[in-house]
Protein backbone atom coordinates (compact mmCIF):
# COMPACT_ATOMS: atom_id res chain seq x y z
CA UNK A 1 0.00 0.00 0.00
CA UNK A 2 1.03 3.48 -0.85
CA UNK A 3 1.21 6.66 1.27
CA UNK A 4 -1.65 8.88 0.25
CA UNK A 5 0.53 12.12 0.40
CA UNK A 6 4.08 11.03 -0.55
CA UNK A 7 3.55 8.04 -2.21
CA UNK A 8 5.74 6.00 -0.68
CA UNK A 9 5.18 2.53 0.51
CA UNK A 10 3.43 2.03 3.91
CA UNK A 11 5.48 -0.62 6.29
CA UNK A 12 2.77 -2.38 8.24
CA UNK A 13 3.87 -3.60 11.88
CA UNK A 14 2.67 -6.19 14.09
CA UNK A 15 2.79 -7.21 17.48
CA UNK A 16 2.06 -10.79 19.14
CA UNK A 17 -1.00 -9.33 20.27
CA UNK A 18 -2.36 -8.83 16.75
CA UNK A 19 -2.49 -12.14 15.93
CA UNK A 20 -5.03 -13.41 18.72
CA UNK A 21 -7.93 -11.01 17.41
CA UNK A 22 -10.83 -12.01 15.72
CA UNK A 23 -10.74 -9.61 12.82
CA UNK A 24 -7.64 -8.34 10.70
CA UNK A 25 -5.47 -5.50 11.34
CA UNK A 26 -6.23 -2.43 9.70
CA UNK A 27 -3.27 -0.40 7.96
CA UNK A 28 -2.50 3.07 7.82
CA UNK A 29 -3.04 4.94 4.62
CA UNK A 30 -0.06 6.80 5.36
CA UNK A 31 3.64 6.47 6.02
CA UNK A 32 5.44 7.40 9.49
CA UNK A 33 7.22 9.99 7.24
CA UNK A 34 4.23 12.04 6.83
CA UNK A 35 2.20 10.96 10.19
CA UNK A 36 5.64 13.19 11.82
CA UNK A 37 4.92 16.18 9.78
CA UNK A 38 1.79 16.77 11.33
CA UNK A 39 2.16 19.19 14.34
CA UNK A 40 0.95 18.60 18.25
CA UNK A 41 0.08 20.92 20.28
CA UNK A 42 2.02 20.92 23.26
CA UNK A 43 3.39 23.34 25.49
CA UNK A 44 1.67 26.62 26.61
CA UNK A 45 -1.94 27.01 24.94
CA UNK A 46 -4.92 29.06 25.44
CA UNK A 47 -7.29 27.39 28.35
CA UNK A 48 -9.99 28.43 26.26
CA UNK A 49 -9.31 27.51 22.63
CA UNK A 50 -6.65 25.17 23.03
CA UNK A 51 -3.97 27.16 20.69
CA UNK A 52 -0.28 27.23 21.35
CA UNK A 53 -0.13 30.42 23.10
CA UNK A 54 1.86 32.22 25.63
CA UNK A 55 -1.56 33.58 26.99
CA UNK A 56 -3.36 31.93 29.23
CA UNK A 57 -6.83 33.36 27.44
CA UNK A 58 -5.95 34.61 23.95
CA UNK A 59 -7.55 38.07 22.72
CA UNK A 60 -10.44 36.50 21.14
CA UNK A 61 -10.90 33.80 24.04
CA UNK A 62 -11.14 37.05 26.23
CA UNK A 63 -14.32 38.52 24.19
CA UNK A 64 -16.15 35.26 24.01
CA UNK A 65 -15.58 34.86 27.98
CA UNK A 66 -16.37 38.84 27.95
CA UNK A 67 -19.95 38.64 26.04
CA UNK A 68 -21.23 36.10 28.64
CA UNK A 69 -20.58 32.85 27.03
CA UNK A 70 -19.54 29.53 29.10
CA UNK A 71 -16.18 28.24 28.95
CA UNK A 72 -15.51 25.41 26.64
CA UNK A 73 -11.70 24.71 27.78
CA UNK A 74 -11.36 22.91 24.19
CA UNK A 75 -8.46 20.81 23.99
CA UNK A 76 -7.06 20.91 20.04
CA UNK A 77 -4.56 17.84 19.23
CA UNK A 78 -2.76 19.56 16.10
CA UNK A 79 -1.87 22.50 14.82
CA UNK A 80 -4.22 23.67 11.58
CA UNK A 81 -0.52 24.01 9.25
CA UNK A 82 -0.20 23.07 5.79
CA UNK A 83 -0.15 19.18 6.45
CA UNK A 84 -3.19 19.27 8.23
CA UNK A 85 -5.40 21.43 5.53
CA UNK A 86 -4.07 19.08 2.82
CA UNK A 87 -5.61 16.40 5.02
CA UNK A 88 -8.80 17.91 5.08
CA UNK A 89 -8.93 18.29 1.75
CA UNK A 90 -8.40 15.21 0.74
CA UNK A 91 -10.68 13.40 3.73
CA UNK A 92 -13.58 15.97 3.48
CA UNK A 93 -13.60 17.29 0.34
CA UNK A 94 -12.15 14.23 -2.15
CA UNK A 95 -13.88 11.56 -0.95
CA UNK A 96 -10.92 10.39 0.83
CA UNK A 97 -13.10 8.48 3.35
CA UNK A 98 -10.81 5.53 4.42
CA UNK A 99 -8.51 8.78 5.64
CA UNK A 100 -11.04 9.02 8.61
CA UNK A 101 -8.62 5.96 10.65
CA UNK A 102 -5.31 8.37 10.65
CA UNK A 103 -6.65 10.24 13.58
CA UNK A 104 -8.57 8.08 15.33
CA UNK A 105 -6.51 6.54 17.99
CA UNK A 106 -4.97 9.55 19.15
CA UNK A 107 -8.82 10.69 19.48
CA UNK A 108 -9.47 8.16 21.32
CA UNK A 109 -6.45 8.28 23.71
CA UNK A 110 -7.24 12.22 24.41
CA UNK A 111 -11.14 11.09 25.00
CA UNK A 112 -9.76 8.40 27.27
CA UNK A 113 -8.51 11.25 29.39
CA UNK A 114 -12.08 13.22 29.95
CA UNK A 115 -14.66 13.33 32.37
CA UNK A 116 -17.23 12.67 30.48
CA UNK A 117 -20.69 10.79 30.48
CA UNK A 118 -21.36 11.63 26.69
CA UNK A 119 -19.35 11.99 23.40
CA UNK A 120 -21.71 14.12 21.15
CA UNK A 121 -20.02 14.62 17.67
CA UNK A 122 -20.57 18.22 15.48
CA UNK A 123 -22.99 17.16 12.87
CA UNK A 124 -23.42 18.27 9.32
CA UNK A 125 -25.91 19.80 7.61
CA UNK A 126 -28.14 17.70 5.25
CA UNK A 127 -26.96 19.04 2.26
CA UNK A 128 -23.33 18.69 3.20
CA UNK A 129 -24.60 14.77 4.45
CA UNK A 130 -25.63 14.49 0.52
CA UNK A 131 -22.97 15.96 -1.29
CA UNK A 132 -20.17 14.52 1.26
CA UNK A 133 -21.70 11.44 1.53
CA UNK A 134 -20.29 11.03 5.37
CA UNK A 135 -19.62 13.48 8.31
CA UNK A 136 -16.59 13.66 9.37
CA UNK A 137 -16.32 13.90 12.76
CA UNK A 138 -18.27 10.76 12.89
CA UNK A 139 -15.68 9.33 10.52
CA UNK A 140 -12.71 10.44 13.20
CA UNK A 141 -14.85 9.06 15.62
CA UNK A 142 -15.79 5.56 14.37
CA UNK A 143 -14.04 3.31 16.90
CA UNK A 144 -15.26 5.58 20.15
CA UNK A 145 -18.96 5.07 21.28
CA UNK A 146 -21.11 8.55 21.15
CA UNK A 147 -24.54 10.21 21.12
CA UNK A 148 -25.35 11.37 17.82
CA UNK A 149 -28.33 14.22 19.99
CA UNK A 150 -27.62 17.38 17.51
CA UNK A 151 -29.02 17.69 14.43
CA UNK A 152 -28.40 20.60 11.95
CA UNK A 153 -31.70 22.42 11.01
CA UNK A 154 -30.13 24.48 8.77
CA UNK A 155 -30.32 23.01 4.88
CA UNK A 156 -28.90 25.53 3.45
CA UNK A 157 -25.65 25.94 5.82
CA UNK A 158 -22.77 27.01 3.35
CA UNK A 159 -19.59 24.78 4.32
CA UNK A 160 -17.53 26.69 6.92
CA UNK A 161 -14.56 26.79 5.28
CA UNK A 162 -16.04 28.63 2.24
CA UNK A 163 -16.90 31.38 4.92
CA UNK A 164 -14.97 34.47 6.05
CA UNK A 165 -14.34 35.12 9.72
CA UNK A 166 -17.10 37.77 9.92
CA UNK A 167 -19.63 35.13 8.39
CA UNK A 168 -18.52 32.80 10.58
CA UNK A 169 -19.39 34.75 14.12
CA UNK A 170 -22.42 35.96 12.42
CA UNK A 171 -23.83 32.86 11.17
CA UNK A 172 -27.08 32.00 13.63
CA UNK A 173 -27.96 28.69 15.76
CA UNK A 174 -27.93 26.02 13.50
CA UNK A 175 -28.34 23.08 15.94
CA UNK A 176 -31.22 21.66 17.98
CA UNK A 177 -31.46 18.66 20.49
CA UNK A 178 -33.09 14.91 19.25
CA UNK A 179 -33.00 13.12 22.63
CA UNK A 180 -35.10 10.60 22.47
CA UNK A 181 -35.38 8.78 25.46
CA UNK A 182 -32.12 10.29 26.66
CA UNK A 183 -31.73 13.49 29.61
CA UNK A 184 -29.43 15.42 29.78
CA UNK A 185 -30.13 16.97 33.15
CA UNK A 186 -26.51 17.11 35.13
CA UNK A 187 -24.77 15.37 32.64
CA UNK A 188 -20.94 15.88 31.52
CA UNK A 189 -20.50 15.92 27.56
CA UNK A 190 -17.75 16.32 25.57
CA UNK A 191 -18.33 18.04 21.86
CA UNK A 192 -16.03 16.96 19.71
CA UNK A 193 -15.43 18.65 16.14
CA UNK A 194 -12.48 18.34 13.41
CA UNK A 195 -11.11 22.03 13.64
CA UNK A 196 -12.00 24.95 15.48
CA UNK A 197 -11.62 27.83 14.09
CA UNK A 198 -13.74 31.13 15.40
CA UNK A 199 -15.45 28.95 17.89
CA UNK A 200 -18.43 30.14 16.77
CA UNK A 201 -19.59 26.49 16.04
CA UNK A 202 -18.77 24.61 19.46
CA UNK A 203 -20.64 27.66 21.15
CA UNK A 204 -23.87 27.45 19.59
CA UNK A 205 -23.66 23.95 19.84
CA UNK A 206 -23.11 23.89 23.67
CA UNK A 207 -25.57 26.35 24.01
CA UNK A 208 -28.23 23.81 22.25
CA UNK A 209 -26.57 21.32 25.09
CA UNK A 210 -27.30 23.61 27.94
CA UNK A 211 -30.45 24.49 27.44
CA UNK A 212 -31.32 20.71 27.13
CA UNK A 213 -30.29 20.44 30.88
CA UNK A 214 -26.13 19.64 30.53
CA UNK A 215 -24.50 20.40 33.69
CA UNK A 216 -20.83 20.91 31.80
CA UNK A 217 -19.34 20.87 28.47
CA UNK A 218 -16.22 20.53 27.13
CA UNK A 219 -14.72 20.40 23.61
CA UNK A 220 -12.11 18.60 21.92
CA UNK A 221 -11.01 19.19 18.54
CA UNK A 222 -8.32 17.39 16.49
CA UNK A 223 -6.96 21.01 14.93
CA UNK A 224 -6.49 24.31 15.66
Amino acid sequence: MKCEFCGKGVTQTWQLTDFWQFKPKSQQPICQECWGKFTPIIGPTCQECGRASQQDLCEDCQIWLGDGYPPLNNQALFKYDDMMHDYFQQYKFRGGYHLRTVFQSALQKRLAEVSADMIVPIPVSPDTLAMRGFNQVNGLLEICETNDILCCISHNKSVQSLKTRQDRLNTVQPFMCQMGNLDLTGQRICLVDDVYTTGRTLRHAATCLYECGAKQICTITLAR
